[in-house]
C-alpha cells in the first residue's frame, strides 16, 4: 500500500553497487534512484483507449463466482477501469484526502455509476427482488473494495516514483521532478503529508508488516479468483483453499518460488498427514491459518481476488467450522436450560409435597371438628361448611392438575 508498501521495481543498493546507464557507470547510495526505462519514454497511466471506442449503451459482460469476485474474460478491464477512474482527481482527489474513505459521498457515487455504464456484472440477472438486492450490495462492495486498492496503489506509486527519489522537499516541487499528470497544489499537499510524523510512523509500520508478505507467488497478473476457476474448468472440482496456496506458490518445475513458501508448504503437508491420521482435527482454513507468515496479524483468503480476510468470508474460518460452533453454542445454551428446567422441577415437586400435607391436614382438621360438632348436637352441614370445604377442594384439586401438567411438561422437555 501507499504507506511503506512497495509495489514497484525498485530495489535497495549497498552504497558500492553499479549500474550502467546510458553508456555511464554510476554509484549508487543507499537511496532509491529513478528507474532506468528501457526506452525514453516511460510507461504513463493507463487510458483503456479500447473501452474509449465502445458504443454508447455498449456493455461489458463479467461473470462473477459464488464469493462474488469477478472471473472471465473482462476481469481484467474492469479492474483496469476503476484503476483509471480513481487517478482521475475529478473523481477521486488528492488534494486533502490521507484515504479513500474520505473521498467524498457522491464522488464513490458517481464512479460506481461509471462502472454500471461501462459493464454488465448481472444485477438484472435474478427475478427475485431479494435477491437482486442482496447481489446488489455483494458487486457495490467489491467495486468500492477495488476502488480503495487501486487508490491507494496511485498513492504508493506517486511516494515511490517521484517522492523517494529525491532527498528533499525543494527538489521534489521542482518541475522537473514532479509527475506531469498531477496537479501541482495536490502533488505540493502529497508532499507536506508524506512527510509529515503521522504519516511516517503509519509507513515504519507498514514497511515491517509488508517484511512478513515475501512468500511470493506465480500467478502473475491473474487474480487468485480466476485462478481456481481455471483449476476448476480444468479439474471439474472446485479447489480449496490449500490447493490455490499450493498451485500459486510453485514454479513450473513443482519447487517453492521462496525460502518462506516452501517452509509454509512443507508444514501444510506435515498438519494434512497428521489430520489424515487422526491426530488432530483442524479445517483447511484453520491449516492456511497456521502456514501463514508469522507476523501477519490476519490471515487473508487471496484465492478471492481483493483479499478479504477468512473471518469476513468464512464466518470465523471454515463454513463447517461455523456451523460447528454454532452446533456447541447451541448444546451449552441446552445444558443450561436442562438445568434450569431440573431446577423448576424440583421446585415444584416440593411444592406438590407441601401442598398434600396441607391437604392432609385440613382432612384431620374436618374429621375432628364434624366429632366436636357430634357431641354438643350440631352437624357440620347445619354451617354450610361441607359447600365451601368442597369448593375449596375443587380450586385445590384444579390447582394440582395443573402443577401436574407443568411438571410433565417439564419432564418432557428435559427428555
Amino acid at each position: 500500500n501507499e504507506v511503506g508498501g512497495t509495489q514497484d521495481n525498485w530495489t535497495d543498493h549497498d552504497e558500492n553497487a553499479l549500474i550502467e546507464k546510458d553508456g555511464e557507470t554510476c554509484v549508487l547510495g543507499k537511496r532509491k534512484t529513478k528507474k532506468a526505462y528501457k526506452t525514453n519514454t516511460p510507461r504513463g497511466l493507463t487510458r483503456n483507449l479500447n473501452m474509449a471506442k465502445m458504443r454508447p449503451g455498449e456493455k461489458l459482460k463479467v461473470d462473477f463466482n459464488m464469493n462474488g469476485q469477478p472471473i472471465g474474460d473482462h476481469r481484467a478491464t474492469l479492474a483496469n477501469y476503476c484503476g483509471a477512474l480513481v487517478k482521475d482527481p475529478l473523481n477521486a482527489p488528492l488534494y486533502e484526502v490521507e484515504q479513500f474513505s474520505q473521498i467524498p459521498q457522491e464522488n464513490k457515487d458517481k464512479m460506481w455509476q461509471l462502472v454500471l455504464d461501462k459493464f454488465d456484472i448481472g444485477l438484472d440477472d435474478d427475478q427475485e427482488e431479494e435477491e437482486r438486492k442482496k447481489k446488489y450490495m455483494q458487486r457495490r462492495k467489491f467495486i468500492m473494495e477495488s476502488l480503495n486498492k487501486k487508490y491507494r496503489n496511485f498513492r504508493a506509486r506517486l511516494k515511490s516514483d517521484y517522492y523517494d527519489t529525491e532527498e528533499t522537499d525543494e527538489d521534489r516541487l521542482k518541475e522537473e521532478n514532479m509527475p506531469n499528470f498531477v496537479d501541482k497544489k495536490d502533488w505540493e499537499w502529497l508532499v507536506k503529508y508524506f512527510g509529515s510524523e503521522e504519516f511516517q510512523k503509519k509507513s515504519q509500520r507498514n514497511i515491517k508488516n509488508r517484511s512478513c508478505l515475501d512468500a511470493g507467488h506465480t500467478a502473475g497478473s491473474k487474480s487468485f479468483a480466476q485462478k481456481a476457476e481455471d483449476m476448476y474448468k480444468r479439474d471439474k472440482v472446485m479447489p480449496g483453499l490449500l490447493d490455490v496456496y499450493e498451485k500459486t506458490h510453485l514454479t513450473s518445475d513443482k519447487l517453492p518460488v521462496t525460502q518462506m513458501a516452501s517452509d509454509a508448504l512443507n508444514e501444510m503437508k506435515r498438519l494434512l498427514e497428521q489430520r489424515k491420521a487422526g491426530e488432530i482435527s483442524l479445517t483447511n482454513e484453520e491449516i492456511y491459518a497456521k502456514i501463514k507468515p508469522k507476523g501477519k496479524r490476519n490471515c487473508r483468503d487471496r484465492r478471492t481476488g481483493v483479499s478479504p480476510s477468512i473471518t469476513s468470508l468464512f464466518g470465523g474460518f471454515s463454513e463447517c467450522e461455523k456451523l460447528r460452533k454454532e452446533a456447541d453454542k447451541a448444546m451449552n445454551e441446552a445444558a443450561e436450560a436442562k438445568k434450569e428446567a431440573i431446577s423448576v422441577n424440583e421446585q415444584n415437586k416440593i411444592l406438590t409435597k407441601k401442598l398434600k400435607d396441607v391437604e392432609r391436614e385440613n382432612k384431620v382438621t374436618r374429621h375432628f371438628l364434624e366429632k366436636f360438632l357430634n357431641t354438643i348436637g350440631y352437624n357440620l352441614s347445619d354451617f354450610k361448611m361441607d359447600e365451601d370445604f368442597e369448593e375449596s377442594n375443587e380450586e385445590y384439586d384444579n390447582e394440582e392438575d395443573k402443577d401436574e401438567e407443568e411438571i410433565s411438561g417439564n419432564d418432557r422437555r428435559l427428555e
